[in-house]
């Protein structure tokens, strides 16, 4: 199945002919191509953009295994309570933690004196020390800390109504495929987990489903989940802004959340525009912050929620004379979803 999609990155060609649990092979150049678990890392790594690059080797390659927790905690104070109380729970847990220690140090210092130590200090001196240096190293969880209650009473009293919602949108953009008759070839661009095809409705589709990402630990959970749920799909280690597959292979391309973060976004555009089929379909859903957002909204979209963006927009910016109806929708505060159709 997977062998009519995928072209040699090398040389381009439909001529990948040997697969290996360890390995694939070009038929035509010659160049190998290893693999992790069995699946293909078809890309040339030192092509690769520096953001791109970064983010796989500094956030997802450490933290794939806990991403589920940690990329929804971000947007805490965005997310609607009855959804995010085991998070609120861990960032009280978190902040009074922070506050008993460094109270326990302040008093020592100012207080009791140095001679006054004692064993406890101790035990607490080093938490303490631990807290202090990631959140220097990671100033993202320092802000979010101090940020996520005065931005979820803001959100609270300014109470965001948006003009289409999250669901609506991508029923529309789904309607015209769920009686379709035949197989629907879906491409999902920085998969990751897998989970957002779940969450958004993709599997009511007659679809066969090709899923790529960058960062190995990640598109191992995606495969976990589909194989979980039964769920056929091919998988591909590869560079969003040289896709490793023909012109015209689908007929829907989803990215979600990755998009405003790649190094060349109107290089990542392209490639989904070149591999969508006429007639086919894009969304793409990331970062964007709404309308009228006050300065701590603003401080709170720049240092946590959208600290790694590369772009400041949305895919509407990148001109593409490829493209028709495209549409963008604010369904949540800092969240935009982008939806267009290739032209005929």
């Amino acid at each position: 199945m997977i062998e009519s999609k995928v072209i040699c990155p090398s040389c381009k060609k439909n001529s990948i002919k040997d697969r290996y649990q360890t390995y694939w092979e070009c038929g035509a150049c010659g160049r190998q191509y290893s693999c992790v678990n069995g699946i293909p890392k078809l890309y040339d790594e030192d092509a690769l953009g520096m953001s791109d690059k970064g983010l796989r080797d500094k956030v997802y390659k450490h933290m794939a295994w806990f991403y589920n927790f940690w990329n929804p905690f971000f947007m805490l104070p965005v997310r609607p309570i009855k959804v995010s109380v085991k998070y609120w729970i861990v960032y009280f847990l978190l902040v009074f933690s922070l506050i008993f220690l460094v109270y326990n140090f302040v008093d020592l210092i100012a207080f009791r004196g140095i001679g006054e130590i004692r064993i406890s200090d101790i035990l607490f001196f080093i938490p303490l020390v631990i807290f202090i240096f990631l959140l220097s190293k990671h100033p993202r969880y320092a802000h979010l800390l101090w940020l996520s209650i005065p931005i979820k009473i803001i959100l609270a009293i300014r109470n965001f109504k948006p003009i289409k919602t999250h669901a609506s949108v991508h029923g529309g953009f789904q309607e015209e495929y769920l009686q379709s008759d035949k197989i629907i070839r879906m491409l999902d661009i920085a998969s990751g987990s897998g989970n957002s095809l779940f969450r958004h409705g993709w599997m009511k589709l007659n679809a066969e489903y090709t899923a790529v990402d960058l960062s190995a630990g990640m598109i191992l959970q995606g495969r976990r989940l589909m194989s979980k749920h039964k769920v056929p799909a091919d998988f591909i280690l590869t560079d969003a802004t040289k896709l490793p597959f023909e012109a015209e292979t689908f007929d829907i391309c989803t990215n979600y959340g990755a998009f405003n973060g790649f190094s060349d976004t109107k290089a990542a555009l392209k490639e989904m525009v070149r591999v969508t089929k006429k007639g086919g379909k894009i969304l793409i859903l990331d970062e964007r912050e709404y309308e009228g957002s006050t300065w701590l909204e603003h401080l709170y979209y720049k240092k946590v929620f959208a600290c790694y963006n590369t772009l400041v927009g949305t895919p509407a910016d990148l001109h593409t004379d490829e493209l028709e109806d495209i549409q963008v929708h604010q369904p949540y505060e800092f969240v935009y979803i982008y939806t267009a159709r290739k032209k005929m």
